[in-house]
């Protein structure tokens, strides 16, 4: 090789990587704190992606965000699956192309963009809008993002920029191209090299002038089968987008109009998949819930209306539902807070036959598809519940909020109507929870549970390929009443859910945790004289009852989402949780589930891992995190603090333990259940881990805070910085290195980037943790020297929107 060429590129190399995480450059007493974010954040760009602007043409431009100016695209570089050369069944699939991206799980790639527009705001509502748009008519989602697609459908416009961007001899294979169907941008690149396009300008101009006349579109693939989880992580992505847009809520939810994603994939009746087997003895039959979803070819033939007869390819709007027949009419489009409100009443409807966890009726369970049984016993899910809960809430207070109708297609309208009345006949008959719950399921729930899940049943046959394109206009006030009676149901579900409880090793039920997953025998059934594809005899359910199972982490973190604002009782949940089978005493960790021994193999894959390996008792770092997550939210400083340096949190584990760099995130640890204690506490399957997602969710409140944007009362948006900072990261006097830094004045001073540009300096004049404390005053200084001087704990307008814009702000010195 050329002199010092492996010399240059590990030069290069580093110099790119200190290029792309100095975004979070920060700076505290605590060095190996300082590098993990930087580590997590270029870790969680390569599982999500990182986001660049496009477009950018002039000033106006540049001084826009992509909601407010049609040119700029969001484009996202990077991302790609999770796995790695220990994960070898997740194949690395990127393009070897300028604007590099390959495709990814969809919650993968929902998480891990979570904090994108607090990193990068000038993508503005972008990442929201590309998750709602997945939303299916039925209520779910498809498996596989993929990177963003382009298209130019106005042949000028493609003329005028192939003029302005190429030589005069390489125009018309210019214009060839942009004209040619959708695209994306590496793939522009690859074709200009192959066909020896000549540029007369840069590439980063070619490609702004490019995408600035582009339209976008979001692209996904259905995969397989229809996970339980994928919309739990949407509340999250609008909840950091209002965090820095308050102002924007009102349009986003309101004046964006989205289309439905169509996959070819549909969910079967109950009538269609109950089925009667032998249990796994042979001496008895019991019913499982078998493929769940079949391959629907009439969904193929719909698609295949679209496919172009010279080039042989289906065009981009067959992923979308439409109205009308095969190839006709059009995309049918809602509101945001009427897909959101799709959701709630598909998840409402889907609660189980006690009311209590939502069911894995989609053929898969939640992220942990070790669990990949619990689908198959009829299982259901009150992680999913407690999400539920959150979503009504949140839809509810935007009503509320702005005192909007809610327009939503006709056929939901009609199952509304049907859920209503059989909740207000459950209401009418009296039935009332006693204080201690049989596991056999009540008649009148039951009832309930089989008229709504048949109304469900029904929507979905009449939506299965087309809207019919008429809709329902619901009051502000009628909405509000009914999402009111729904939030109330789930409340009460999750209080039968206390009762019924979880069971297991040295776990009698009263341990006060909620539990995580139920399991539903049929008891009595009747047979349909219909057999699935094995031959086995499908039925219909008459009576059930709920099985439980051990205690698992999740349930207790979503849970907490529910009294983040109630400390006396995010305080007792924490101790239950710390003092239970949950609690890994010789790590000082939490395992993902407890004691599994016992249990159905039924459950799926896990009960084939030993205890402490994989999802069977191990320390599940991404849900660990989660978990800590909750903490730092429901502001329970000092347990969250002493959780993370007692060595549950990165970097301050043993490193002689751990087995790997503490600033790199594993899969799971190996907890103390595990038989072999030299692997005790080491971290395997390094990987893109969801981990770095919740740590950036954790360095926002540490450093940022919850709302950094808020509305005064007078309807305008405000900026404040109420950090939540230990005294340590200021000045560690018992750790080595661990001095701090002091201002001019001698006060103690933290630093970190801000918006991933603007310097902000915490200057800590009390000498103390500085937890929910309001800053006294602001020096915000402009790149061209000049200074803003804000006395209180609020940034005013004029200068807030500057720094959310990015326009000429060079620092910020916050006083304490």
């Amino acid at each position: 090789t050329k002199k010092n060429f492996i010399t240059g590129k590990f030069q290069r190399a580093r110099d790119m990587m200190n290029e792309l995480t100095s975004k979070v450059e920060t700076h505290t007493a605590s060095k190996l704190f300082d590098g993990t974010i930087k580590q997590n954040y270029l870790d969680n760009s390569l599982r999500g992606g990182m986001p660049v602007i496009l477009g950018e043409l002039d000033d106006e431009a540049r001084s826009s965000n992509a909601d407010e100016d049609s040119r700029l695209k969001v484009y996202h570089v990077f991302s790609r699956i999770h796995g790695d050369l220990e994960r070898d069944y997740n194949d690395f699939n990127i393009d070897p192309t300028y604007f590099s991206q390959g495709p990814g799980n969809y919650r993968d790639v929902a998480q891990n963009r979570r904090n994108d527009v607090v990193f990068s705001p000038r993508i503005g509502s972008f990442v929201v809008k590309q998750f709602l748009s997945f939303i299916q008519a039925d209520g779910y989602e498809p498996l596989t993002v993929q990177a963003y697609a382009y298209q130019i459908e106005n042949h000028n416009e493609a003329s005028r920029v192939a003029s302005l961007i190429s030589s005069e001899e390489s125009t018309p294979t210019v214009i060839a191209i942009l004209s040619g169907g959708i695209f994306r941008p590496g793939q522009l690149f690859s074709l200009f090299d192959e066909l020896d396009v000549t540029l007369t300008v840069s590439k980063q101009r070619a490609i702004d002038e490019i995408m600035a006349i582009a339209t976008e579109s979001p692209m996904a693939l259905y995969g397989s089968g229809y996970w339980a989880d994928h919309w739990e992580y949407y509340l999250d992505l609008i909840e950091a987008y209002t965090s820095i847009y308050p102002d924007g809520e009102e349009s986003l939810m309101y004046d964006t109009e989205l289309r439905y994603f169509f996959s070819t994939a549909t969910v079967k009746p109950r009538s269609q998949k109950y089925v009667e087997d032998y249990t796994f003895d042979g001496k008895s039959k019991h019913i499982l819930q078998l493929d769940a979803t079949v391959f629907d070819t009439d969904k193929v033939k719909e698609q295949e209306a679209f496919r172009n007869v010279t080039t042989g390819l289906v065009a981009n709007e067959a992923n979308w539902q439409r109205t009308g027949g095969p190839g006709n009419g059009r995309a049918f489009t809602s509101p945001a807070i009427t897909k959101l409100f799709l959701l709630g009443v598909m998840k409402f409807s889907m609660r189980d036959a006690y009311g209590m966890g939502v069911e894995y009726e989609g053929g898969r369970p939640g992220w942990n598809d070790a669990m990949n049984g619990l689908a198959g016993m009829v299982g259901s899910g009150m992680p999913e519940t407690f999400e539920l809960s959150e979503l009504l809430k949140y839809v509810l207070s935007v009503v509320k909020k702005f005192q909007r109708p809610l327009v939503v297609p006709s056929e939901l309208a009609d199952m509304v109507d049907t859920v209503n009345d059989a909740l207000d006949e459950l209401l009418a008959s009296g039935y009332e929870d006693s204080e201690e719950l049989t596991h056999d399921v009540p008649k009148e729930l039951f009832k309930y549970w089989d008229t709504v899940a048949s109304a469900r049943e029904d929507y979905r046959n009449e939506v299965q390929y087309y809207f019919s394109g008429d809709t329902v206009e619901i009051a502000a006030e009628d909405a509000i009443d009914m999402l009111t009676k729904w939030f109330d149901q789930v409340q009460l579900g999750v209080a039968r859910s206390m009762k019924i409880g979880s069971k297991g090793i040295d776990d009698d039920g009263t341990s006060g945790l909620p539990p995580s997953y139920f399991s539903y025998n049929i008891t009595k059934w009747k047979r349909t004289n219909g057999k699935n594809d094995k031959g086995l005899p499908l039925v219909n359910a008459e009576a059930m009852a709920v099985g439980v199972f051990p205690l698992f982490l999740e349930a207790p973190t979503r849970y907490m989402k529910l009294i983040v604002d109630d400390q006396d009782k995010m305080v007792d949940m924490y101790d239950k949780v710390l003092n239970s089978g949950l609690r890994d005493d010789q790590l000082k960790m939490y395992f993902l589930s407890a004691d599994l021994t016992g249990q159905s193999y039924d459950m799926g894959r896990m009960m084939a891992f030993a205890a402490g390996w994989l999802e069977n008792q191990s320390i599940w770092m991404h849900m660990s995190y989660k978990y800590y997550l909750q903490l730092i939210r429901g502001k329970l400083y000092d347990q969250f603090y002493s959780e993370m340096r007692g060595g549950g949190m990165l970097p301050f584990m043993d490193p002689k333990v751990y087995g790997r760099s503490l600033m790199e995130c594993s899969s799971f640890i190996a907890s103390s259940a595990f038989l072999d204690p030299s692997v005790v506490g080491r971290g395997f399957l390094a990987r893109l881990s969801g981990s770095t997602a919740e740590f950036l969710s954790i360095w926002r409140l540490m450093f940022i805070g919850p709302n950094p944007y808020v509305m005064n009362d007078d309807g305008d948006v405000e900026m404040q910085l109420i950090p939540a900072l230990p005294m340590w990261l200021f000045e560690d006097k018992e750790t080595a290195g661990g001095e701090g830094k002091r201002d001019e004045d001698g006060n103690l001073v933290v630093s970190y980037k801000l918006f991933a540009s603007i310097m902000v300096t915490y200057h800590n004049t009390l000498g103390t943790d500085l937890f929910e404390v309001e800053p006294t005053s602001y020096i915000v200084t402009m790149t061209d020297g000049s200074t803003v001087e804000v006395e209180g704990s609020k940034i005013p307008t004029e200068t807030a929107v500057k720094i959310r814009k990015l326009l000429g702000v060079e620092t910020i010195d916050v006083y304490f």
